[in-house]
C-alpha cells in the first residue's frame, strides 16, 4: 500500500507539472516560447525533416507504430489539408470497444487536480464538489494513463502518426497523452476562468512544433463541455498577441477576429478531431454533465 501511494504521488507530481496550465507556461524553457511564431515552427520543421532524412528508418522504428487500429479510417491527405487551412479536421472516430475500454479505465483509476494534494475517483465528484462537500473540483487528471493498453495503441496508431508526420513535416520525436475529466459546475464564468485557466481563450506553446489529436470519451453537446476554437487563427495573429501572454482576453479576440470564425466542436463519445493547437481556442466548462477527453500531442 505504501509503495502504491508513493507511486501515485510521483504520478501526481508529474501530472501537476505537465498540466498546471499557468505554471507550464511560465516555467517553459525560454527557447520553446519561440514556437508561437509560425516562421520558427516552419524552420524547425525543415531542420527536423533534413535531419531525419539521414536515417528515416531509425525515427520510424523508435515510434513502435501500431498496425492494429482502434480508429475508423479517414482520408489522411484531406485531414492534413484541413488542418493546414483552418487549423482543424473534424471526423476522427474511435471504435466503440475502444471508447468503452478508455471509459472503464478512467472510472477505475484515481484522479488528481493541479494545486491540490488529494486524490479521488471521478465518481467522488457530485455537483462539482468532492464527496458533495465544500471543495470544488474543476478537473480530474486520470493517473496511470501510460499503463492503459488501448490508449497506447491509439497513441501509436499508424494513421494518426502519418497525419502528424505530414502536418509537422517529420516523424514526431515526442508524444504526450492526457486523459482529463472536466466536471460540471454552476459557478459563473468569471470564477470558472480564474479556477480553470484553459476555459480562457488561449493558444498553446508546446515546444517548437506540435499538433494534437483529441477524442471525446463522453457525449459532448453545447452544455457538456464543447471545445471552442477560432478557425484560421493558427496562421494569423496580431503582433501583440504573439509578444504577450498566450492567454487572451475575450474582448481582444473579438477585436481582431470575426465571430463567424468561431467553431464550437461537439460530438458523441468516440468523436475526435485533429488540430493545430497554436490556434486560439478554449474549453467551455460543462454545465449539465461531466466531460472526459483523451488528448494526444505529437511534437
Amino acid at each position: 500500500m505504501t509503495v502504491t501511494l508513493i507511486q501515485l504521488q510521483e504520478q501526481k507530481n508529474q501530472l501537476n507539472k505537465n498540466n498546471d496550465f499557468a505554471k507550464r507556461i511560465n516555467q517553459r524553457k525560454r527557447w520553446q516560447a519561440l514556437g508561437r511564431f509560425k516562421t520558427v515552427r516552419r524552420g524547425y520543421s525543415i531542420y527536423q525533416n533534413q535531419l531525419q532524412q539521414f536515417n528515416p528508418q531509425f525515427y520510424q522504428e523508435r515510434l513502435n507504430i501500431s498496425r492494429i487500429s482502434a480508429l475508423l479510417p479517414v482520408q489522411v491527405n484531406q485531414c492534413v489539408d484541413n488542418v493546414r487551412k483552418t487549423g482543424v479536421h473534424l471526423g476522427l472516430n474511435l471504435k466503440e470497444d475502444a471508447v468503452k475500454a478508455i471509459r472503464s479505465f478512467a472510472d477505475s483509476n484515481l484522479c488528481t487536480e493541479p494545486k491540490h494534494n488529494d486524490c479521488f475517483f471521478a465518481s467522488d465528484i457530485r455537483n462539482g464538489r468532492l464527496n458533495g462537500k465544500d471543495r470544488r473540483v474543476m478537473r480530474g487528471l486520470v493517473s496511470n494513463i501510460d499503463k492503459c493498453p488501448i490508449v497506447d495503441t491509439i497513441v501509436r496508431d499508424a494513421m494518426l502518426i502519418e497525419i502528424a508526420r505530414k502536418c509537422l513535416g517529420y516523424y514526431p520525436t515526442l508524444i504526450t497523452r492526457h486523459l482529463t475529466w472536466s466536471f460540471a459546475s454552476d459557478l459563473d464564468e468569471i470564477e470558472i476562468q480564474k479556477l480553470y485557466p484553459p476555459t480562457n481563450f488561449h493558444y498553446d506553446v508546446a515546444g517548437l512544433n506540435f499538433v494534437t489529436a483529441s477524442f471525446f470519451i463522453t457525449d459532448v453537446d453545447e452544455n457538456t463541455g464543447p471545445h471552442i476554437m477560432i478557425e484560421k487563427s493558427h496562421n494569423r495573429k496580431p503582433l501583440q498577441m504573439l509578444l504577450r501572454s498566450n492567454i487572451q482576453k475575450e474582448a481582444d479576440v473579438w477585436r481582431y477576429y470575426d465571430r463567424s470564425q468561431q467553431l464550437k466542436i461537439t460530438g458523441n463519445a468516440g468523436f475526435g478531431f485533429f488540430q493545430d493547437p497554436s490556434c486560439i481556442h478554449r474549453l467551455e466548462l460543462p454545465r449539465n454533465g461531466n466531460r472526459l477527453i483523451l488528448q494526444i500531442r505529437y511534437s
